[in-house]
């Protein structure tokens, strides 16, 4: 604070800003002050609690309540579809939504009473049907504060859905929520700072509505006289009664604007602040041991789930899993992954699955009856649901009881060694923390197809086995088949079945874990495993890459073929002199970087058409070579350390 205080007092403010600028604010002071200045003080209590007043404030509380209610009715849905549905005319109707904020509040009862008043386009047909005459009536009124107050609510909601990530909604439909029940339970309580500025907002100009309703609902005491109006009379008869009860209606506008702490503005009022450990276990305590893994009871007949998905789009692939089946999906950034898991649940226009889970055809329904649960990256998950309501959630949008709902999350929780943050909200949990959460909420749904997007990720080392360990377990006994996104080639190979790997939208290899290390078809892959690959055409004698330079190998494959070159970094031997002897590939380089990896050390030499050669060393060898960045070398790979693969 004190840095931010010192950076502002060195900063000086333009004169050409500042005078303009205290202009402006002495001239939105000056009434409020005339106000205070000219208010009778001593006879403030007589004129407020004349029968006139009393009264006119009995019908302006009246009045502003259910202009509230309507408008929480009428605005909230309307807020909801502007913010998250993408529809023909969507401008124009939000345009019709400022509308009356910009409309004077006069041609605004004028258009009301051309269309409910009694000759009006609806007028007739209301008080043939329904014997409801809105002029001159206390409910006209309403109409009028409704009219000229409900754009600030759907303004200021819209505004708060849509900055809240619809994958928040997302995750609650995967596990089994009705878009009704998503909208109660989630999108409402996450927005509800908004909602509450809305409806503060939203009751106050409704309080102190006139030209509107003085149009269409006329003037008449006790019927649709409000304060508004009792001040306009006032001000003939008892101008000093007027500034009293101007005085009284400046203060609830006031008191209002003070409650919402710059919420309407966005300020600081209305921030979500979240307090999060810096990192598993810094403050909390020490995570327990987790149980003993217990495997998911075993499907009876009938319950088991096979998976049959054919995906066009970005991503285009044919998947068929037996139940049972872990499927671990790897790529480079922008291959397709999420977008794979997404088009399984039916949430992204880029991609389309007809999707089979066992004999069902799932590929018309929504998320929500899909029988899919996603566990996002960030877990998602919600911040107003304590950790073991928020594991529950899914039991619950299946019709389970609260209490068996309650033990069975906390059951999840145990075993993924959260137990004791069971009553903590998300913002009180660390990232690794929040991710066993998140995990335990997904794995409690028991899903037909689960999908897992890097859930591991913002474990430490130890915490990621132990969960890898107890998801293992789970997933041995799993009746349906799990997708799990994963850049770590330790936890494709600990889980997974068959490893899937993407580039571009299309699947490179798919096969099991062991055959992929072996014989990988990807580069990206190779270097996911740590070692050197390169891509080129093979000749007789081994390998031209793509950069130009050749590569001899022990076992080349037919002339022509398009090949992927792997080789460990371990087998890259460093020289300060061109060697003589055994290395049949020898490239001149420059050491780029030098990067510690446990006791050795990772080098990355610039070779001319090499890409990216990387060695490993020990620093004793290192130290020997002399070697530092931009040492030149030379970088030596035995014929027999090669292995090609088809590409």
């Amino acid at each position: 604070m004190s840095r931010l205080r010192r950076r502002t007092a060195g900063a000086r403010t333009p004169l050409t800003l500042a005078v303009p600028a205290l202009l402006a604010i002495a001239f939105l002071l000056m009434p409020l002050i005339g106000i205070l200045a000219r208010t009778s003080w001593g006879d403030l209590g007589s004129h407020l609690s004349s029968p006139g007043v009393t009264e006119a404030l009995r019908l302006s509380l009246v009045v502003s309540f259910w202009a509230l209610g309507l408008s929480l009715v009428l605005g909230v849905p309307l807020a909801w579809l502007l913010a998250r549905v993408e529809f023909p005319g969507k401008a124009l109707v939000r345009s019709l939504v400022l509308l009356p904020m910009v409309l004077p509040p006069t041609v605004g009862g004028v258009a009301l009473l051309l269309a409910f008043g009694r000759r009006g386009l609806l007028g007739p047909w209301l008080e043939d049907t329904f014997g409801v005459t809105l002029p001159f009536h206390t409910s006209g009124a309403v109409f009028a504060a409704t009219f000229v107050a409900m754009p600030f609510l759907v303004i200021s909601l819209e505004g708060a859905l849509a900055g809240l990530r619809p994958r928040y909604e997302e995750t609650a439909g995967s596990l089994g929520a009705s878009p009704l029940r998503v909208f109660w339970t989630v999108t409402l309580p996450m927005v509800a700072p908004g909602l509450a500025a809305g409806a503060a907002l939203t009751w106050a100009r409704a309080l102190g509505e006139f030209g509107a309703t003085i149009t269409f609902a006329g003037n008449l005491p006790g019927t649709t006289q409000t304060l508004p109006l009792q001040v306009y009379l006032l001000l003939q008869d008892s101008p000093e009664a007027a500034t009293s009860v101007s005085l009284l209606l400046l203060a609830i506008a006031m008191a209002v604007l003070v409650a919402l702490r710059g919420r309407w503005t966005g300020g600081a009022g209305g921030r979500v602040r979240e307090t999060r450990n810096p990192a598993d276990g810094t403050s909390a305590p020490p995570v327990a041991e987790p149980q003993a893994p217990v495997p998911a009871e075993k499907a009876l007949p009938g319950q088991r789930w096979p998976l049959h998905a054919v995906v066009t789009g970005f991503t285009r692939l044919t998947l068929d899993a037996p139940p049972g089946t872990t499927i671990a999906v790897v790529g480079p950034n922008g291959a397709g992954k999420t977008t794979l898991l997404r088009a399984l649940l039916g949430l992204t226009p880029r991609a389309h699955a007809e999707l089979r889970l066992g004999g069902t055809d799932v590929t018309g329904l929504p998320a929500h009856r899909r029988g899919v649960a996603w566990v996002p990256q960030d877990g998602a998950l919600f911040p107003h649901l304590s950790a073991l309501t928020n594991t529950a959630y899914g039991l619950r949008a299946h019709g389970v009881p609260r209490a068996e709902a309650r033990r069975e999350a906390q059951r999840w929780l145990d075993r993924l060694g959260v137990g004791h943050l069971a009553h903590r909200r998300p913002g009180h949990l660390s990232g690794g923390q929040a991710g066993r959460v998140a995990l335990a909420r997904g794995l409690a749904a028991s899903p037909r197809l689960l999908l897992l997007d890097e859930p591991l990720a913002a474990l430490d080392q130890t915490t990621r086995a132990q969960v890898r360990h107890t998801l293992r377990a789970h997933l041995d006994g799993f009746a349906g088949v799990c997708l799990i996104v994963t850049h770590d080639p330790v936890e494709a190979v600990a889980l997974a079945d068959r490893v899937l790997v993407l580039e571009d939208g299309l699947p490179v290899q798919d096969a099991p874990p062991a055959e992929v290390t072996r014989h990988p078809r990807s580069p990206w892959v190779a270097r996911m495993l740590g070692s050197n690959a390169w891509t080129g055409t093979a000749t007789p004698d081994g390998l031209t890459l793509s950069g130009g330079a050749h590569l001899v190998a022990a076992e080349p494959l037919a002339p022509g073929t398009d090949a992927l070159a792997v080789i460990a970094p371990e087998a890259v031997s460093l020289h300060r002199t061109r060697p003589e002897g055994s290395p049949r590939n020898v490239y001149p380089g420059t050491v780029r970087e030098i990067t510690a990896l446990g006791g050795r050390l990772r080098i990355l030499v610039d070779c001319e058409g090499v890409p990216g050669l990387v060695a490993e060393i020990t620093p004793v060898t290192a130290a020997g070579l002399g070697l530092h960045e931009g040492s030149a070398v030379y970088a030596g790979v035995k014929a027999t350390e090669v292995r090609l693969v088809a590409h």
